[in-house]
């Protein structure tokens, strides 16, 4: 619990002269304020009772200055100490989302995205109110308990004895409940999560649930989440519900008994009673920060769960990084190996990939074709070290790719993945993406060699056309071209088309096949399809099956050994043929 509360009070380190500065305004305006009590006492004592109207006249006007003080340095105080949470809350977020674009693939395979967008949002609100509440409020509190005390006990030391026995039953009280809260906000944290991942998959897939017309089943698997999250917050707000007026009436009981006791030491003539006045005004300030201790005590159990939750990502380890001695590399020839591989998914219970060897010498076209589930997606992905092997090595130029910086690496590779993603900005953002300085000649090119151009022109705004998310306002073939030009504007020496032309019809298929031959020459290529008509022209074709290469040549020679490639090949020449006849 104190690391997590170190740890979130170390991003106030580059904020500390503003810090002191915020604190020193605290104590200066707490200084007023408890200059006011015994103001009071003096208007009482020295004006009111021996009927001094120039005691009373000074003593109001020292009221009204010691208010202004006050006034002065709590709005420096309430200011500085705001404008540090907000602070500290963006940096919080630009430090999660920072290490989370560091993290490998693996990672995202596991996560939910609803939770780590609760992580983002809500749990560090809870870290921003407590930099704005309770971090002034702790010190404030502590400060306000010695100096009352120390001038109650100089005004009566009985008195003062007694109205503070009742301090370590509070004290005891607010630790019991901030041992038993946390957990309980952990809960309410984790199904915030939850909850939020359940909405984010429905609006993602809106179109899904409406096709399927599975709305109320949907609607209904929400509302449980949604159920779950209310009962866990009701849960909790019942516990501290009973603490707040549990403290409440333990302060009320202790300023009861101090009025009944000093009411009695004032009629035997012992009190004065401007200092009966005063000694109630002071322990009725007293009795706000104790009671203010259930919500310092609710802020900071917020503030922990959130934070363990922020801090295990923070502290999450990208499986993929540089080597120590990694170097970075400029242009790349492109020759690429595959050498005794074999790769795991974690936590999966079968290899993806046994024993794979293979090669790609500069500006060959290589292509991977196998059923779903044999390798060919995972294989591709090693060489940009989404993922690393298990054993063996993937090499670039003759350099294992994991003694080569990933930044240089990915320069050198362009992909093109299944699912077109495309971002809601205009479509010249989205295709100079990988290389944010790009020309408009360069834009323009990697447009034209995908076959984007013609439509991008004829779009409202041409190139600056905002999309809409995930590029919903373009058709498949359309996002696939996008997608296709933003893998070329970078010019990379490997190309990965991991099945790029699934999404498109097969003229525009036809048209991007041509187009991207052009872009091919000098450039190690790498296709992955589904329809063995487009592997035809390929320098080597690798025809996988449970992780494993089971055939590999070009297309002629597979065609005469009649194995598996030449099955496909038959079975899909023999559903194009039936799909013309029943056209006709």
């Amino acid at each position: 619990m104190v690391n997590i509360i170190l740890r979130i009070l170390g991003f106030l380190r580059p904020y500390r002269w503003q810090l002191v500065v915020a604190y020193v305004s605290l104590f200066l305006a707490l200084a007023a304020q408890l200059s006011i009590p015994k103001l009071i006492q003096y208007v009482i004592d020295d004006g009111i009772a021996p009927n001094q109207t120039d005691v009373v006249t000074i003593g109001a006007l020292l009221i009204v200055g010691a208010t202004a003080v006050q006034a002065a340095f709590t709005y420096i105080r309430s200011y500085l100490f705001q404008a540090l949470a907000e602070r500290v809350a963006t940096n919080v977020r630009a430090s999660l989302y920072e290490h989370m674009l560091t993290l490998s693939f693996s990672f995202f395979d596991t996560s939910q995205s609803g939770q780590l967008m609760s992580r983002a949002t809500e749990d560090v609100n809870s870290i921003r109110r407590f930099m704005m509440f309770s971090l002034r409020m702790a010190i404030y509190s502590v400060s306000m308990l010695a100096v009352i005390s120390v001038i109650l006990f100089r005004e009566h030391a009985r008195l003062a004895l007694l109205s503070l026995l009742v301090m370590p039953i509070l004290a005891f009280t607010a630790i019991y409940f901030a041992a038993r809260v946390r957990p309980m906000f952990s809960r309410v944290q984790q199904q915030f999560g939850e909850m939020s991942s359940v909405l984010q998959e429905n609006l993602a897939g809106a179109r899904v649930v409406r096709v399927f017309a599975r709305e109320d089943d949907e609607t209904t698997k929400f509302e449980r989440s949604l159920q779950t999250l209310y009962d866990r917050q009701i849960a909790t707000i019942r516990y501290y519900s009973f603490f707040f007026p549990f403290m409440q009436l333990i302060s009320s009981a202790s300023l009861a008994f101090i009025l009944w006791y000093g009411g009695r030491q004032v009629l035997n003539g012992t009190m004065t009673v401007g200092t009966l006045v005063a000694f109630n005004i002071y322990l009725t300030m007293l009795a706000m920060p104790i009671r203010q201790l259930g919500w310092i005590m609710n802020s900071v159990a917020r503030a922990i769960a959130s934070g363990e939750r922020i801090f295990e990502i923070i502290d999450s380890r990208p499986a993929i990084r540089d080597a120590p001695e990694a170097r970075a590399i400029e242009r790349a020839r492109g020759e690429v190996r595959f050498e005794s591989v074999g790769f795991t998914y974690p936590h999966a219970p079968t290899p993806a990939l046994v024993d794979v060897n293979a090669a790609a010498r500069p500006g060959e076209v290589v292509a991977i074709i196998g059923m779903t589930g044999s390798g060919k997606s995972s294989l591709v992905s090693l060489i940009p070290r989404f993922y690393d092997v298990t054993s063996g090595r993937v090499t670039l130029d003759g350099v294992d790719v994991r003694e080569i910086t990933l930044s240089s690496l990915r320069a050198n590779v362009g992909v093109v993945m299944q699912e077109s993603f495309l971002f809601s900005t205009t479509i010249r953002d989205n295709i100079a993406f990988g290389v944010p300085h790009a020309t408009s000649e360069q834009i323009e090119r990697a447009a034209r060699i995908a076959r984007a151009h013609e439509f991008i022109e004829a779009m409202p705004s041409g190139y600056d056309t905002t999309l809409g998310e995930r590029g919903v306002s373009l058709s498949g073939g359309q996002r696939q071209r996008v997608a296709i030009a933003r893998a070329l504007c970078s010019d990379p020496r490997v190309l990965i088309l991991d099945d790029a032309t699934s999404s498109v019809d097969t003229e525009t298929e036809y048209e991007i096949q041509q187009a991207l031959k052009g872009a091919m020459q000098g450039r190690t290529t790498f296709v992955i399809a589904q329809r063995v008509s487009t592997l035809k022209e390929a320098s080597q074709i690798l025809v996988m099956e449970h992780g494993c290469i089971v055939e590999r040549g070009t297309h002629l020679e597979l065609i005469r050994r009649s194995g598996v490639y030449a099955r496909l090949y038959e079975l899909q020449l023999k559903d194009q043929e039936e799909f013309v006849q029943v056209a006709d």
